[in-house]
């Protein structure tokens, strides 16, 4: 009885930090895109986007934005100026 006790601990506390873990490699954030989670390349301060994937990307301010026609644009079609992307 007490072995299975001890079994059971371990088993509950190794599925708790697995299920916490995030799936994504690294350069990517787990996003919750209507209800879906997936991986979004992270948006990252003085390096070249890739856009070969697409042109959204995480950026841990404004969450998701986007690159259109030259501009970089928030949730709400905002465009962001490369001070207010870079601090």
């Amino acid at each position: 009885m007490k072995y299975t006790k001890i079994l059971m601990f371990i088993v509950t506390t190794c599925l708790i930090f697995i299920s916490c873990e995030s799936t994504c490699d690294p350069g990517y954030t787990d996003v919750n895109v209507n209800g879906q989670d997936i991986c979004m390349p992270d948006y990252v301060v003085g390096e070249i986007q890739n856009f070969d994937l697409g042109n959204e990307f995480y950026h841990h301010k404004f969450g998701i934005i986007t690159f259109n026609n030259g501009n970089w644009t928030d949730f709400d079609e905002s465009t962001l100026t490369d001070y207010e992307l870079n601090n």
